[in-house]
């Protein structure tokens, strides 16, 4: 006989961790950003530009690109640019201490998913990549408990 009822002494089966690529060509900002987010719960890799970011792509299927938009050999935002006319349509979030929110507006094609300004701290990376996340795959990413309480994030 089938059965609606599950049952409840089995543990639920296992959520695999979110992919997360970190691109940025500065050492210190991709240790940082790459350690929040597997402290998070992320299963996350890492480029040193921009190019290396796209042979990633290339090669490995990830949930979410986060990406500095200065970087040598392949800038954050013909990085962009590559991944949407290659088809893929993973959510990006650009990190940019000169790129404002209002000048993303210019790329609208592009679709990025967030603007981090730089410097940001890791409450902020935490909650943008979980808002962006929810709203690209319709689920929270990383445990609610972990983050903080913040209205700015769910804005």
């Amino acid at each position: 006989m089938n059965s609606c009822v599950t049952n409840s002494s089995e543990p639920p089966a296992p959520v695999p961790a979110r992919r997360i690529l970190v691109a940025d060509d500065d050492e210190d900002i991709r240790l940082l950003t790459s350690t929040a987010l597997v402290s998070a719960g992320f299963d996350v890799s890492t480029a040193s530009d921009g190019q290396q970011a796209w042979e990633a792509l290339l090669h490995d299927h990830y949930d979410l690109l986060v990406t500095d938009e200065e970087m040598p050999r392949l800038a954050g935002l013909e990085l962009i640019e590559r991944i949407r006319d290659a088809g893929m349509s993973l959510p990006v979030i650009i990190a940019s201490g000169t790129l404002s929110v209002e000048k993303m507006r210019d790329y609208p094609r592009r679709l990025i998913a967030a603007v981090l300004c730089k410097p940001f701290d890791i409450w902020e990376l935490l909650n943008t990549v979980n808002h962006v996340l929810l709203a690209w795959c319709g689920y929270p990413a990383a445990d609610q408990r972990s983050l903080p309480n913040s209205t700015e994030a769910r804005n």
